[in-house]
């Protein structure tokens, strides 16, 4: 049974740096491939602008990968990397745990 988080994503505070790719990729099997992540960041050059983007999948249900240090339980290993709060893990009332 999945758990349902969902992931806000504010694009005004993402800086391009991409830790949340690399962290989805490396909890992935073998070999390690960021273009296989479910989170990607789109770049909008005459902007100036990134734009951090999830899959269908990581938007319908807890993909199960975290990282060290994770803040939660279901914290996805892409909120956990995220050092400037792009991606911010928003728990259902009830489920804390």
């Amino acid at each position: 049974m999945s758990r349902v988080i969902e992931i806000l994503i504010q694009e005004a505070k993402c800086r391009g740096c991409r830790r949340c790719e690399v962290a989805c990729a490396w909890q992935d099997r073998p070999p390690f491939n960021p273009r296989r992540a479910g989170v990607r960041v789109i770049k909008d050059e005459q902007a100036g602008l990134d734009q951090p983007v999830l899959n269908m999948e990581c938007l319908e249900r807890f993909c199960g990968k975290q990282a060290p240090g994770a803040g939660s339980p279901l914290e996805p290993a892409c909120v956990t990397a995220c050092l400037f709060g792009a991606l911010q893990l928003v728990l259902p009332e009830g489920n804390e745990s």
